[in-house]
């Protein structure tokens, strides 16, 4: 811990397309400006989420392979200073007929227990740390958050850093892909059936929010992704992303492009890559529906999402001393 009070830690995010890495110094509760500093950040494909809606389990290779993953993001994390590290599961592990054994598997392999994160955890943390990622211009109005992942997608709406109504709909770019997107490029009538489906699900799921708000915005690949190709740029970089926005008309033009493109073609998009290549697609019409029952000038882009909550919660662990043992 440096001079200025803050602490470092670490945070592992276990989804169901990828592991993602932060580590951080954090002061304080992380609240503020500069109250969480990114020290490093990293991700990689897993895939874990493969196959879980057609079998309901997750199979023992990629729960390896998760592990794996996850444990060397540990030794990583350890290496930079993290006095703690926190790892926490959302959908694929929640959701999986074997999402027990999964966690077991993955903590033994780190060293640390993972943490299943129930719907209503994972939607709080993602909201307030985007909320607090964008600052002033979040922070004092109605806000719209959600975070497209690979099995689930959470919608929170709030006013300011105060979480509100929220919802975790059944939905996200591999569970779309799977079900609906066989051909490529994808057909007309699988887009038609995915959005019909996704359109279902949200209009229900969000019933009880707003209209409109001041504010939408938006976590996860498929979310930095759009943003990326409308800034042009082919590396990912949070500090040319955060806070992006993307007009409305540009998001539709994109959606397009990236959905009329072949698998092939999207491979050597740089900034999507062999890892998100085949999801991207459903994830773009996926975001196109939330677009259209939150309409707003234009979709702003977080690169703040769970885990930079998982990593106030090391931090305030660390600080109370009440962390569960490694």
């Amino acid at each position: 811990m440096s001079t200025t009070g803050r602490m470092r830690v670490g945070a592992i995010d276990i989804g169901s397309n990828s592991i993602r890495l932060l580590v951080a110094d954090v002061e304080g509760r992380g609240e503020g400006p500069g109250g969480v500093e990114t020290v490093a950040r990293a991700g990689e494909v897993c895939r874990l989420g493969r196959g879980v809606g057609r079998s309901g389990a997750i199979a023992e290779d990629l729960a390896q392979r998760a592990g794996a993953l996850a444990g060397e993001f540990a030794r990583r994390a350890r290496a930079l200073g993290a006095r703690h590290i926190v790892l926490g599961a959302t959908a694929a592990i929640r959701n999986a007929t074997n999402g027990t054994e999964v966690a077991d598997i993955i903590g033994r392999q780190v060293g640390l227990p993972v943490r299943v994160l129930s719907g209503d955890q994972e939607a709080q943390l993602v909201y307030r740390s985007v909320v607090l990622g964008l600052g002033a211009r979040a922070s004092r109005n109605a806000c719209i958050v959600f975070d497209i992942g690979g099995g689930s997608t959470e919608v929170v709406s709030g006013v300011g850093a105060g979480a509100g109504r929220w919802t975790s709909l059944p939905f996200g770019a591999v569970s779309l892909t799977e079900a609906f997107l066989h051909s490529n490029p994808p057909a007309d009538h699988e887009v038609r059936a995915l959005r019909g489906e996704v359109r279902r699900e949200v209009m229900h799921g969000c019933a009880s929010m707003p209209e409109r708000v001041p504010l939408l915005a938006g976590v996860g690949g498929t979310v930095t992704v759009l943003a990326a190709l409308d800034r042009g740029i082919e590396a990912y970089d949070p500090s040319l992303l955060e806070g992006w926005s993307v007009r409305r008309e540009r998001l539709a033009e994109l959606v397009a492009r990236i959905v009329g493109a072949r698998h092939e073609e999207r491979m050597d998009w740089p900034i999507i890559g062999e890892g998100r290549a085949d999801i991207v697609a459903a994830g773009a019409l996926a975001v196109e529906i939330l677009v259209e029952r939150f309409p707003s000038a234009g979709l702003v882009c977080s690169t703040q999402g769970l885990r930079y909550g998982l990593v106030r919660i090391a931090a305030e662990e660390s600080r109370a001393d009440v962390r569960p043992r490694d």
